[in-house]
């Protein structure tokens, strides 16, 4: 931790400036400036003359809890311990402001992998970014947010993640909002019926599968679906058995339904010769899919490909275990690109977008744009072949009076600061990273002139390199005890 700190206050000495406002963020990095605080083995920035910023310990703990309970208004002893035993968490990773004995303020820098088509990518997710009332949109609250940054900058992240009810704030620092987020949510007995109605239509209603409540010996089958799923997604967490074993260990959920494949024609032809040697061996298991359910809710359903009535049979379970419990209604938590938010909508329901819900809303903000490009050189190197783009390539982008040169090979990308260039593609800061994370839609950007330049040839070029893309997040690792 002693070198982290010591380069955190190295990349805050070079700022001279006191802590900027909103107003004073840095067109490009979209980061205020902080003030070194120059004495303390701890403190990573000092605010003023008593108040700094800081690593937790372990010793932290009583007065973070009180901390988080007045800030959240609710009781989170149970899930400040439980979170404590999350693989590789560390005190460290929690940044205090301390003004004395008090604490003004707490965010927990947690260090994750994601996939992003097949790559992986270290990611910084901030969490519990909370401050008092009083410092909201402050210096203080600046400076937290800063040092944060800082701090998954020096850990290696690439990208960094929030969930945050003020959105509108980090805005003003240079994150995005994530767009497609949110759930559906629709009436038990009618979704039911509906599918009642699908199933009527076919002529066949034979499976080959069984829906039933998982057993513990069953989570290595679901580890392999999900890690089968989740690396081709975009934006997907990675998870080890270990980060498994401690979600199902929290039992933060209901229960997790899993479609496991039954025995098949091929194992009752099996000669009489073979069974008894059979007979003692294991059965094997092959699961098909999975939900995991929180009260009316499906926080997560991942099904192997080409297995839409799976997907059903889950959703039919769910529907039924919520009737069993007195809800009346399910939401749906899965990626929106899933079918099923359509026939929750087709049975009467509706989707609920974050910015309407009370959970807050995702967000995202490139921390290492160049790195960003390195490591996704084999997606764009696939897109550029799939759309016939001739490479080398060379685009030349201007943010806020500065100018990025993104360049694409047969053997490699990069992102790099030339001097500007008339024929440079125009754009802030935010349209620049949401163009990069594929979390822009081109024709409001274009519309709204977030993008712009003479030649459309090179919007159609970025457009086939960084076509729209949706992230999903599950809610399973954030639910609340």
């Amino acid at each position: 931790m002693a070198t982290i700190e010591e380069s955190i206050r190295r990349q805050l000495a070079r700022s001279t400036s006191p802590t900027a406002l909103p107003d004073g963020t840095d067109a490009l990095e979209g980061k205020s400036g902080g003030v070194p605080l120059p004495s303390g083995p701890d403190s990573l920035c000092g605010l003023d003359g008593n108040t700094h910023i800081c690593a937790g310990n372990a010793g932290d703990n009583p007065l973070l809890i009180e901390f988080l309970v007045q800030a959240y208004q609710a009781q989170l002893a149970d899930d400040f311990q439980s979170r404590l035993d999350e693989p590789l968490y560390q005190p460290s990773d929690r940044l205090l402001v301390r003004r004395a004995d008090e604490l003004l303020g707490h965010v927990q820098v947690s260090k994750l992998i994601g996939w992003f088509h097949g790559q992986r990518c270290p990611i910084g997710r901030l969490q519990d970014f909370v401050t008092l009332p009083e410092y909201r949109s402050s210096t203080l609250d600046a400076s937290l947010l800063e040092v944060a940054e800082s701090v998954a900058i020096n850990e290696g992240a690439i990208i960094g993640f929030v969930r945050s009810d003020r959105p509108e704030w980090f805005e003003q620092y240079g994150w995005s909002r994530c767009r497609g987020q949110g759930h559906t949510r629709a009436n038990t007995r009618a979704i039911l019926s509906h599918l009642d109605a699908q199933q009527s239509k076919r002529q066949h209603h034979c499976t080959d599968f069984e829906v039933r409540t998982w057993r513990h010996f069953e989570l290595d089958s679901i580890l392999q679906v999900y890690q089968q799923l989740s690396t081709n997604m975009w934006g997907t967490w990675q998870r080890s058995l270990e980060t498994w074993q401690w979600l199902v260990g929290r039992k933060a959920h209901d229960q997790i339904l899993i479609a496991v494949e039954t025995a098949g024609a091929a194992n009752e032809d099996a000669s009489t010769s073979n069974v008894g040697k059979l007979e003692h061996l294991p059965e094997q298991l092959n699961v098909l899919g999975y939900a995991i359910l929180r009260d009316s809710c499906i926080v997560e359903m991942l099904t192997l490909p080409g297995q839409s009535a799976v997907r059903a049979a889950l959703l039919t379970q769910a529907c039924r275990d919520a009737i069993d419990r007195d809800h009346h209604f399910v939401s749906l938590h899965t990626p929106a690109t899933d079918p099923l938010h359509e026939l929750l909508v087709t049975a009467g329901g509706s989707w609920i977008a974050d910015s309407a819900a009370s959970g807050g809303q995702w967000m995202l903000k490139l921390l290492s744009p160049e790195r960003w490009i390195e490591r996704l050189y084999p997606v764009l190197h696939e897109r550029a072949r799939e759309a016939g783009i001739p490479r080398p390539l060379v685009v030349e982008l201007s943010i806020g009076g500065q100018c990025h040169r993104l360049t694409l090979t047969r053997r490699s990308s990069r992102l790099e600061s030339v001097e500007p260039s008339p024929v440079a593609v125009q754009c802030d800061w935010r349209s620049f990273q949401d163009l990069l994370t594929s979390n822009l839609t081109f024709p409001e950007a274009i519309a709204q002139g977030r993008l712009r330049t003479p030649h459309l040839s090179l919007l159609r070029t970025l457009a086939a390199l960084f076509p729209p893309k949706l992230m999903w997040h599950s809610p399973f690792p954030m639910l609340r005890l």
